[in-house]
């Protein structure tokens, strides 16, 4: 899927590929414990161009390769890969193709001031057919014997999945940065040491003495060993290159921007830390707490059963995950004719309403809370837990009551002031004061709500499917749940630039035009507007600032 190069500008045969280092997978190669130099027989026959694709050139400043040597390999047990440099890919001619016609590019008709540069798409990327994203930052090596004292390199990083090069996009710049230096404080020393033998090259040919002005043809062109001085330079190479690209494919590489948990995260941490600084007993402690866990309200009080002085033994009874929730609560009695009750509980909290979970077991309805809150941005979540009295929603859209605390008559009638979704969990004491563990299926849930559903938003039908399909491991689940979130944050965010930008009223048509154009319907406005609060600071000051611009 990736690969890292070096390319050169040769005076001979102009752009032309020095080296490349690609993944291959390890299981079942016959390869021996450890990374050397091999003969190309022994590990040609296992990759997947075969042995005519590690072929190599004669031309000392296009080949890399020792003599008699046609690739190099370091074998990465841990993580199943051989990871190999050869002279072009060892891979079909497609990515040949691609590399080939991105070493042109780079040596040609790219150029960029800052150095590292990026081109390619998903139709036809750096050419040769198929998708291909190319990152690339060329460097000049200093020569005596080149045209203007400098021969023309450049790393670079093919893949075919263009989020993931530009995500890791400050990780690849770093990196290849560590690699250009490396070559160019060698190549200096060299060169000083050159001119330091006989005459300024540079005077001798402003000069003219003595300077031939075109190089003689019995006189071969020098190669990047020659140029730093280092005959393990390609060796060397390849060790960078298989690291950077084993960095690049594992969990070494960092993302690029945070997402707007993280960010918010941060704030959150920074203001723990300035007023720590404040304080002057000296202790610093932080707790990272984005959401408000309080463990009672109201005075202080039980969290058991029963009145005073009965004792009641550790119920242990959860919700294990999101899929758990949903199928318990398919098996509770329909709260809404038209909705089952997981994709009300869904339309209640991602628009914001608030949502009470009244139990007498505490560990149940934290699990309750924390699973709802993988579902919404951090800055979206207020939450009081094993409350004794009733709070207003703009204190908290998250509520967890103790089982005999009331709620106000009036909440009843005033679904459209104040929309909320009620959930009773009320196990039989005897039961429990009979057995310390219930299973989570035998308690009795009762599902209530004072306003019914209005028509789904997408996301509610997004994350009911993911949920229901049985074949989907819960790793990938998480994931694209995690992807599901960032999609819609994103889509929050631009709905936040736009009332930004344009600060009117706006006509319904103006509105279903601009969500069209977000991929969104009128029923995914509710939605969006909630999910505005999620933004971090740093994004709205950040928006803010370009709108003003």
């Amino acid at each position: 899927n990736c690969l890292v190069a070096l390319t050169h500008f040769c005076e001979d045969h102009g752009p032309s590929v020095v080296m490349c280092t690609q993944a291959v997978r390890l299981s079942g190669l016959p390869v021996a414990k450890g990374g050397s130099c091999l003969d190309g027989a022994t590990i040609s026959s296992a990759l997947p161009g075969g042995p005519a694709s590690l072929t190599s050139t004669k031309c000392p400043a296009c080949r890399s390769m020792p003599p008699n040597t046609l690739a190099m390999y370091t074998a990465d047990w841990q993580g199943d890969l051989l990871l190999v440099s050869s002279q072009h890919p060892a891979a079909p001619n497609q990515l040949y193709s691609q590399l080939r016609q991105a070493c042109l590019r780079v040596h040609s008709c790219e150029v960029c001031p800052t150095g590292a540069m990026y081109f390619g798409d998903d139709a036809g990327g750096g050419g040769g057919g198929g998708g291909c994203h190319v990152f690339a930052s060329p460097f000049q090596l200093d020569d005596v014997k080149a045209r203007g004292l400098s021969s023309q390199f450049s790393v670079l990083a093919l893949s075919r999945d263009g989020r993931m090069l530009l995500q890791s996009w400050p990780w690849l710049v770093n990196r290849s940065a560590e690699i250009i230096a490396g070559l160019r404080d060698a190549a200096a020393a060299q060169f000083s040491a050159e001119q330091s033998a006989g005459c300024s090259a540079r005077a001798a040919r402003i000069n003219g003495s003595g300077w031939v002005r075109m190089r003689r043809s019995d006189v071969p062109t020098r190669s990047l060993a020659q140029l730093t001085s280092d005959p393990s330079v390609y060796r060397r190479l390849h060790t960078c290159f298989a690291r950077l690209l084993r960095g690049w494919q594992r969990e070494e590489l960092a993302p690029g921007r945070p997402t707007e948990d993280q960010l918010a995260l941060d704030s959150v941490l920074c203001l723990a830390e300035e007023d720590e600084d404040s304080a002057d007993d000296g202790i610093r402690t932080v707790v990272p707490t984005p959401t408000k866990l309080v463990g009672g309200g109201g005075g202080g009080g039980s969290s058991g059963l029963g009145g005073e002085g009965v004792q009641l033994p550790v119920v242990s009874a959860v919700f294990h995950s999101l899929r758990h929730l949903r199928e318990r609560l398919h098996q509770a009695p329909p709260a809404c004719q038209s909705i089952d009750n997981f994709s009300l509980l869904l339309h209640h909290l991602l628009t914001g309403n608030q949502i009470v979970f009244r139990t007498s077991l505490p560990e149940l309805a934290k699990s309750f809370f924390t699973l709802l809150r993988c579902l919404l941005p951090s800055n979206c979540s207020q939450e009081l837990l094993n409350w004794q009295r009733y709070e207003e929603p703009y204190r908290c859209n998250l509520l967890g009551l103790t089982a005999d605390t009331r709620l106000p008559d009036w909440i009843a009638a005033d679904g459209e002031g104040h929309p909320m979704l009620l959930l009773d969990c009320r196990p039989d004491a005897s039961a429990l004061a009979a057995q310390a563990f219930i299973p989570v299926d035998d308690l009795d849930l009762v599902v209530t709500t004072n306003r019914p559903a209005r028509p789904a938003a997408q996301l509610i039908g997004q994350i009911d499917s993911l949920l229901g399909d049985p074949v989907l491991p819960e790793e990938s689940l998480d994931l694209l749940l995690a992807n599901a979130k960032e999609d819609w944050l994103e889509r929050a965010r631009q709905t936040y630039a736009f009332m930004q930008a344009h600060r009117r009223q706006f006509s319904d048509g103006q509105v279903t035009a601009f969500l069209s154009s977000l991929g969104c319907q009128r029923a995914d406005e509710i939605v969006l507007k909630f999910w505005t609060r999620g933004i971090s600071g740093l994004t709205r000051r950040e928006i803010i600032k370009s709108c003003r611009q």
